[in-house]
């Protein structure tokens, strides 16, 4: 499947087909370890989190192995894996020939996935059953995972896909004796997912994604609620979640308002480019975790200010790669666009993403003047999604 562009599946029996067999591999197989992209997001995080728990509910071993560590807004997810037994692994994998079992998860495609040279290995050893969990198709997207084994799309976030195959084991109580799957944390991780990816509901945009994020968070929202500790430590509602994952620190917010004051409002698609020399300067300053979750969020920003379309440029970490890269996101009142078009119809080969918001990098080698070149993306942009200029 390596390779081959990911595509909506076909109809309702075959998504059931998919599903049974990966509930099989995680019924029979042992030992997994769960990869995702780079610079992981919300949706990202809470998938590799709310995949660990239910498949540490069939006592197996689990580890989640990511490039480097994430920000403290998702302390209370990692808090959880530890509690629950699941390993975290960051950069380095003691023994991952000990693996049988990959799940990739929410990433559009297979050079998008985190991974070092032992990892690397196992995604081509033929005996490793490598199964893949994604929201991500058309565009460039493509399938990382066995034939058979990808449950891949079109939904809300990877954690509502998650939500779907926990439904489904629910269901099959003859099948699943003594499992208790409606766990508080479980429940925490994929209603972070849900609402982290479409900020509370904001970019939902047909009436399946709408269906199942109502059916989702009303059940999640009242197991947090039931299952609350007294004190009120814990998350107890669905705001509560919203709120952790979108509170700035004082450096990100710090951050934030200087990427801000570069904001542009004079084409329809407000937008915000960063030239080489300022971008080095932020990176520097803050590191490329921040850069990557503050230029998100400014993206976010952009587009709702505007009521359609928000645009953040930026030169790379300089010691880390050689690319310019671009955020686009749609507003929650402009959902007729499908920004998965700009990668087709750009021609792009390295991005990703889903409806209401895509990523990609451009060579800076081919870029000679980075604001001739945003303003020239922004008119094609204006064209392909039909975006009238102010």
């Amino acid at each position: 499947m390596k390779n081959k562009i990911k595509t909506k599946i076909a109809t309702i029996a075959e998504k059931n087909r998919i599903a049974d067999r990966i509930m099989d591999v995680i019924q029979k197989r042992d030992h997994f370890l769960l990869l995702a992209h780079k610079d992981p997001d919300t949706d990202c995080i809470a998938s590799l989190v709310a995949c660990a728990l239910l498949v540490s509910k069939f006592h197996k071993e689990v580890t989640i192995f990511m490039d480097s560590p994430v920000s403290a807004h998702y302390s209370y997810l990692l808090a959880i894996c530890r509690y629950n037994g699941v390993k975290i692994a960051y950069g380095k994998l003691p023994n991952a020939r000990s693996f049988c079992t990959v799940i990739i998860l929410d990433t559009p495609k297979p050079e998008m996935i985190a991974v070092n040279d032992e990892i690397s290995a196992l995604l081509t050893d033929k005996d490793v059953v490598k199964v893949e969990i994604d929201h991500h198709v058309k565009g460039d997207a493509s399938y990382a995972g066995d034939e058979g084994c990808c449950l891949v799309s079109e939904a809300s976030s990877t954690c509502e896909l998650i939500g779907y195959l926990l439904l489904k084991m629910s269901n099959q109580k003859e099948k699943f004796k003594g499992i208790e799957f409606f766990t508080r944390n479980l429940s925490l991780a994929i209603l972070t997912g849900i609402i982290g990816d479409s900020q509370m509901g904001k970019y939902l945009k047909n009436r399946g994604e709408k269906f199942y994020y109502r059916v989702f968070t009303e059940i999640f929202n009242e197991l947090l609620g039931d299952k609350a500790d007294k004190d009120g430590k814990n998350l107890s509602s669905m705001e509560a979640v919203f709120d952790v994952i979108q509170n700035f620190s004082v450096r990100e917010r710090h951050c934030f308002e200087g990427i801000m004051e570069l904001k542009n409002t004079e084409k329809s698609i407000h937008y915000i480019c960063i030239d080489e020399e300022k971008s080095a300067e932020l990176f520097n300053n803050f590191g490329t975790e921040l850069i990557v979750n503050v230029s998100k969020s400014a993206a976010d920003t952009l587009a709702e200010t505007c009521n359609k379309l928000g645009l953040v440029v930026y030169y790379d970490d300089p010691s880390l790669s050689g690319f310019v890269q671009f955020r686009l996101r749609r507003s929650a009142n402009y959902l007729h666009a499908d920004l998965r078009t700009v990668l087709t119809e750009l021609k792009i080969k390295n991005g990703g993403g889903h409806p209401g918001a895509i990523g990609f990098r451009v060579n800076k080698d081919e870029i000679k003047d980075i604001k001739k070149y945003t303003a020239d993306i922004i008119t094609r942009i204006e064209e392909i999604v039909g975006v009238k200029s102010a």
